[in-house]
């Protein structure tokens, strides 16, 4: 599918030119421990998807003085050879032994970054894993200062920016559903969820309660004797297939309030 050449009009967001408006804690991946969903739409920009990752990865959380985020891309290239430069760049206070090992450890990765905006939760991915990112830092410490400031570029020109639908992937999950359990309490928050097999018999799960408007909320298959499942409402499966939770297996909702009082819950992606 191509793209269709579209109006562009002012967006209806109020002082949409403001700066700011992004969480301080950012989202740091390795793109060698990704094996997938970072697959685009057909128009280039949105990953539809949560990113997969390998057995036992995941990304991790760095917090960032917040008015010293800077993120951004640059085309750069000459005709017939265009392409996009991206960059992270923000300050992490103090010098304590966890962000020294942090720049240690992280300099010569293949780094994917995703900050999420306060407002409403949108997130912006930044490299690829064909043009990831690379860590440069400077670390300052005198009479007025002490921190370290990290500075993430591409490797090499790439696409641009992407736009996130997707959960992370943390070492701990948001919360562990118990075996047999119909309903799933997500009052922890957006995240991912990890599932129990029944004790004697596959459960379906259909209810989920203390979600929020527009969260994402991405459960774990438990894999095991008696896997749970998902069969239909208050869930919209795509296609209206079953969804199995088996080892390794991974399905992503976005909660939709549809009256005062219920949610409906709409399939994102799964794998």
């Amino acid at each position: 599918m191509s793209y269709t050449k579209v109006n562009v009009a002012k967006p209806s967001t109020i002082m949409p030119g403001n700066g700011g408006n992004m969480k301080d804690k950012i989202f740091v991946f390795d793109w060698d421990d990704v094996s997938g969903g970072f697959l685009r739409d057909a128009l280039g920009v949105v990953i539809p998807q949560s990113l997969i990752f390998k057995t036992s990865t995941y990304g991790i959380l760095l917090y960032a003085t917040q008015d010293t985020i800077k993120a951004g891309a640059e085309s750069q290239g000459d005709t017939d050879a265009e392409g996009v430069i991206q960059n992270v760049e923000f300050d992490h206070p103090g010098n304590l032994k966890e962000i020294k090992e942090f720049r240690s450890n992280w300099l010569g990765k293949a780094v994917g970054i995703i900050i999420e905006k306060c407002s409403d939760g949108t997130k912006t991915l930044y490299g690829s894993p064909c043009a990831p990112l690379r860590l440069a830092f400077k670390a300052e410490w005198d009479k007025d200062k002490n921190k370290a400031t990290m500075t993430f570029k591409s490797a090499q020109k790439g696409p641009d920016v992407a736009d996130y639908i997707g959960t992370f992937t943390l070492a701990d999950v948001m919360g562990t559903v118990a075996a047999d359990a119909v309903s799933i309490n997500v009052g922890a928050g957006p995240g991912e969820y990890q599932l129990t097999s029944g004790t004697a018999a596959p459960v379906e799960i259909s209810a989920m309660t203390n979600p929020v408007d527009g969260g994402l909320y991405t459960l774990l298959g438990s894999g095991g004797a008696h896997p749970s499942t998902i069969e239909g409402a208050p869930y919209i499966l795509a296609s209206g297939n079953v969804w199995t939770g088996l080892a390794g297996a991974r399905i992503t909702f976005k909660a939709f309030k549809d009256s005062v009082s219920t949610f409906i819950f709409i399939e994102q992606s799964r794998s």
